[in-house]
Formats: structure tokens, sequence, C-alpha cells
């Protein structure tokens, strides 16, 4: 059993995923990025967006990622209405264009450690709308660069959605709020610099 643990966060290339100005379309894009796996939970993601046509929000949900659950979320997109309100995108390479023609990401995980999509959403300038589990919490600041929702709260979900569908300020705010602390947390210098200071920490640095 180790004396001391010391945990250095993954590090993001502010380079690659940079800032980029906030669109204004007429209707809302919305991103989600990940395998289409039971965990990710994207059945939560369908039944909000549901919700939210029902209520006369117009936008568009582009899910990026491929998987042995496609054919069964295509279906219920379709059962549920989403047919034009919902992309199926597959794997992609182009992940910062995708997010800059983004207003905001949502991922709805049952488990994660330290998700790479929502640092990346952040170093762009983009809200996120996640689940609170794993490390996600010490990414977003709830209420300041995105909104944390418990699990099994799908109303609570489909609040934050809302709120940024309605209030196009408060997500470009958060967008803006979430790149200052990407510069200051998770960029790829801060990755080296704590790796170093561990191995100086065990009186041994490699040259």
């Amino acid at each position: 059993v180790p004396k001391k643990v010391v945990v250095v966060r993954n590090g993001l290339d502010l380079k690659k995923f940079k800032k980029s100005d906030f669109p204004d379309f007429q209707i809302a894009r919305i991103l989600a990025i990940g395998s289409l796996l039971p965990i990710k939970r994207w059945d939560r993601l369908l039944r909000a967006a549901a919700e939210l046509k029902k209520m006369g929000h117009g936008f568009e949900i582009r899910l990026v990622g491929g998987g042995p659950l496609r054919s069964s979320l295509e279906q219920e997109s379709q059962d549920l209405g989403l047919s034009g309100n919902f992309q199926f995108l597959g794997h992609r390479n182009d992940i910062p264009a995708l997010l800059a023609d983004s207003n905001f990401l949502v991922h709805t995980s049952d488990r994660e450690g330290c998700p790479n999509v929502i640092t990346e959403a952040m170093a762009c300038g983009r809200a996120v709308v996640a689940t609170d589990v794993g490390d996600v919490s010490t990414l977003i600041e709830d209420g300041k660069t995105g909104f944390l929702v418990e699990r099994e709260e799908s109303e609570e979900l489909i609040c934050r959605m809302r709120m940024l569908l309605n209030d196009r300020d408060l997500c470009r705010r958060m967008g803006e709020r979430s790149r200052v602390k990407a510069e200051r947390e998770l960029g790829v210098e801060r990755l080296l610099s704590e790796t170093l200071a561990v191995y100086k920490m065990g009186g041994w640095c490699p040259s």
C-alpha cells in the first residue's frame, strides 16, 4: 500500500482544441460524443430530446461514435419521433470542428473516469451538461461552466438542456468560462510539470 497517492490529470493540446466563436444558428445544435454502449446511456438523451420537442423547442442533436447499440438507438429515435432532430454520425476524426459547430455538449453516462470529451468541449469554449459521475465534478463547475445532473434525474437533465436552449447568452458565458478553466488547468504544460514534480517527490527525475 503506497504511503502517498498523487493524481495527475490528463492534459490536452489547447492549440488543437482551440476556442472558436459561439455559433449563431437559428436552430441550436447540440453535440454528444461517445461509444454506443449501454454504459453511455444515450437512451437518456433520446428521451430528454423527445420531451424537449414536445415542449416546442427546435434543436438538432448530433451523436458521434460507433458501437453495437447503433441500430437499436436509431430505432428508438424513430419511435420517439426524432428523425428530424437526431443524427447518428458514426466515428469522426474532426471533433474540434464539430465542437466549433455546436452550441453545447451533453454527456449522459452512468460511469466515467475523467472523460476527455468534456475537457475537449471546455477547451473549445463550449458549455457542458453531464451526469455527475467519476471525475466529472472536478471538471465542470456547476452553474458556471455547465451543469451537473444526477444520473436518474431525467427532469433535471431536461431542465438544464432547456435552460441552455432558451438562453444562448448563458450558454456562451459558460463556454467562455470553460475555456478559461481549460487554459488554467487542462493544458499539456500543466501535465508535464505535475508529472515531473511527482518524480522529484520520489527523489528521481528523468533527464
